[in-house]
């Protein structure tokens, strides 16, 4: 009986994995131009030898192995497999280089042998893609027992469902296994930036364009380095996950209102609700959206530590009643493992600011982050 309870338990995390889970669109190399190799951090150093390079969701594909039979496009395939997976290796072969097939990162200036004898260069240059960089496992279970850090993206967007309006919140969490530190760095939603193939806007426009996929590519443009992993949530399963989990605990800085719920100084628990209006206020704290920032990521760790204690049997339960509400690219073995390998992610932690100033452009209001506070952010995460 044990085995077969083991056995149903086991398929209800699959079954329940499979309604949430979710890949994004372009896991596969090349990224596209900008994201991976923009010149803002170009002349970075690059990382100790001993490092291992994270290529985070991005897979080369060995399967296009196929289409080099055929001499004219295999120069386009070969020649961006080749050079993309250096990009997070050092941030030093960004190119500016503008056509298509030549801006993923290249650090060797072997292009133009490339175009002009591509049977000579589709052969030796796949030999050679391990050698400048020590790069981590692609696999994302064995990348997870490895000493590399871990990104996981956040997003939550402000709407009671899924697909719909923008990204009210977008926290990345870097899991540190040599520090054994578990970082929180939300990005300012009004962050000025241009979002990859489209204008300048706010970052958070990215998820009203082109949904989770876009979004993480335009926080990976804006910090240099790849995600490991998204989870979205909707705003409705953001405040219905903290009612199943019980509330949070919270400890507000100074008394506000909003949205009917009143909030005054000193430790409270709070339910999904008062939660949601607690992490949303701005316009009365006196740090304005970093101060925003600041009470969501104590809302996501008091409920992080909320979800790390329930056995796995509740968490399932509580998994259930947010399939329609949640989306991901973590498999339930995935997070199984992340929670086993980085137990420290409970009891040591630490805040990341994105330092920036406000102005008015264009008759909208923007936070604006300077070239080198995003080189900062970079070495510090990478």
């Amino acid at each position: 009986m044990g085995g077969l309870a083991a056995y149903q338990r086991h398929h209800e995390v699959q079954v329940l994995g499979q309604e949430v889970y979710k890949e994004l669109d372009g896991d596969g190399f090349p990224p596209l131009p900008g994201v991976l190799d923009d010149p803002v951090f170009r002349d970075l150093p690059p990382p100790p030898a001993d490092q291992p390079v994270s290529l985070g969701r991005y897979k080369p594909k060995e399967e296009k192995k196929e289409q080099e039979v055929n001499a004219a496009p295999a120069p386009k395939v070969a020649a961006p497999k080749v050079s993309a997976p250096e990009t997070p290796a050092s941030d030093t072969s960004a190119s500016p280089v503008k056509p298509p097939d030549t801006t993923a990162p290249t650090p060797l200036p072997s292009p133009p042998h490339t175009t002009a004898t591509p049977s000579a260069s589709t052969t030796p240059q796949p030999q050679s893609v391990p050698a400048p960089v020590n790069l981590a496992p692609t696999s994302f279970l064995e990348r997870v027992r490895t000493n590399v850090k871990i990104h996981v993206l956040l997003m939550g967007n402000d709407q009671v469902e899924l697909d719909k309006g923008r990204a009210d919140v977008l926290v990345v969490l870097t899991f540190d296994p040599r520090t054994r530190t578990l970082s929180f760095l939300s990005v300012p939603r009004d962050t000025r930036v241009r979002i990859p193939e489209h204008e300048m806007a706010k970052i958070n426009a990215a998820y009203a364009i082109g949904g989770p996929t876009l979004q993480t590519m335009a926080v990976e443009q804006f910090l240099g380095i790849p995600m490991d992993k998204f989870v979205e949530i909707s705003m409705g399963g953001f405040q219905k996950v903290i009612d199943l989990v019980g509330g949070v605990t919270v400890n507000p800085p100074f008394a506000f209102t909003l949205d009917g719920q009143s909030f005054t100084p000193g430790p409270v628990n709070l339910n999904g609700e008062q939660a949601l209006a607690y992490s949303r206020m701005r316009k009365e704290d006196p740090r304005g959206d970093l101060g925003r920032n600041a009470r969501q990521q104590e809302v996501l760790r008091s409920l992080m530590g909320s979800l790390g204690q329930l056995s796995p049997d509740e968490l399932n339960r509580v998994l259930g009643q947010l399939q329609h509400h949640l989306r991901t690219n973590f498999s339930p073995s995935e997070v199984v493992e992340l929670r086993q390998r980085h137990d420290y992610l409970l009891s040591h932690q630490q805040t990341v600011s994105v330092q920036g100033v406000n102005r008015k452009i264009g008759g909208l209001w923007y936070y604006l982050v300077s070239p080198q506070e995003r080189r900062r952010l970079h070495l510090l995460l990478r």
